[in-house]
């Protein structure tokens, strides 16, 4: 096309044709303008391109971490109201002290545990730092932003849970039992088991603060399967919606 239009100027020019050929030099410069543009859309083009591989990395990368997190989330709705009905059943079996205890209720009232669940959010923590602005959707910058004071506020009621556990439940129930039965296959240890006091698990569901920090637990596990509840729901919210940006 260049070339067509330097042929014509050089035509011009051998014809003494002065007008014609201002009028051929104003059309080279726009057909100069006009590549520039051009070529400007086409660094466009490119560089949204980029842009969008980017994104897309990183969506994918985030979608890993929300599905891990979906999966945990997922086993502790499950194991944590089994941990809740096992604190039922200690109350319950304070209300039949009286009617003796099994060897099952014995191992309910002594059985001690918490969830820890596995809530990732590396991948995220690196975008919000660094790399928010390549998300194009607001909607999931909005929830992506809000997601780790969620998790935050899960793990600290986890953390609370896991503290009361160690640090007050384990101590009471020490003071009632003995682990003299671990010993039964060794006779030098004989004379020792006889001067130990047995394990007192009527004392222990008779001891009210031991029952109190029973019902505390099992209050605390209550909420922390509220939170998890609603942690789930937010991350499957985030996941279908990161999908949903990957395949576009």
């Amino acid at each position: 096309m260049i070339n067509f239009f330097r042929k014509i100027r050089r035509q011009l020019l051998d014809d003494n044709k002065p007008v014609k050929y201002i009028r051929y030099a104003i059309g080279e410069i726009l057909l100069v303008v006009i590549g520039i543009l051009i070529a400007l859309q086409i660094n466009n083009w490119n560089e949204a391109r980029k842009a969008r591989k980017s994104e897309n990395q990183i969506l994918v990368s985030l979608a890993e971490d929300f599905d891990a997190n979906l999966e945990s989330l997922e086993k502790s709705l499950v194991d944590i109201p089994i941990l809740i009905e096992r604190y039922n059943m200690v109350l319950e079996h304070a209300g039949q002290i009286d009617k003796g205890l099994t060897d099952a209720m014995k191992n309910d009232v002594i059985s001690t545990g918490f969830i820890k669940t596995k809530v990732i959010d590396g991948a995220l923590t690196s975008v919000l730092g660094t790399q928010l602005e390549l998300i194009t959707n607001d909607s999931l910058k909005k929830l992506l932003t809000s997601y780790p004071s969620k998790i935050r506020d899960f793990k600290e009621l986890e953390g609370d849970l896991v503290e009361y556990v160690i640090n007050t439940q384990r101590p009471s129930i020490r003071s009632y039992l003995t682990l003299s039965n671990f010993l039964l296959n060794e006779p030098r240890f004989d004379e020792f088991k006889k001067n130990v006091e047995p394990s007192d698990y009527e004392g222990l569901l008779r001891d009210r603060v031991y029952l109190n920090v029973v019902i505390g637990i099992r209050t605390i596990n209550t909420d922390l399967l509220s939170r998890c509840i609603e942690l789930h729901k937010n991350t499957k919210q985030i996941k279908a919606i990161l999908e949903n940006e990957i395949l576009k």
